[in-house]
């Protein structure tokens, strides 16, 4: 795996497959992180970011998050969340978003 940015609080890496993989907060210093990575990884396929080990996310995050959606949408495509933490699952539920993605495995 490569890194992909880190910070105090958040260490993003892209596996050898192009999975992005979130280890940490994804929050207002984050989400940038997590921005960057995704872009760099945005094609025809289907942008996978593996959320097992997010022990935070907020509302910037989700913005990351739902902000690679629609350009994955216009591109033809989707973000696929692998795993995703209790964390991030309760975010997308309270917030009425979880049907903006395709939703892999992950705490229930």
């Amino acid at each position: 795996m490569a890194e992909a940015g880190s910070n105090e609080s958040l260490q993003v890496q892209v596996g050898a497959d192009g999975v992005i993989v979130a280890v940490g907060d994804i929050d207002v210093a984050g989400g940038p992180l997590v921005d960057a990575a995704i872009l760099e990884g945005e094609s025809e396929q289907p942008v996978i970011i593996d959320l097992t080990e997010v022990t935070f996310i907020d509302s910037s995050g989700l913005r990351s998050l739902l902000s690679a959606s629609r350009r994955a949408g216009e591109r033809g495509t989707e973000v696929v969340l692998r795993s995703p933490s209790a964390a991030v699952r309760r975010l997308l539920e309270i917030t009425g978003t979880e049907g903006q993605f395709r939703i892999e495995g992950g705490a229930g």
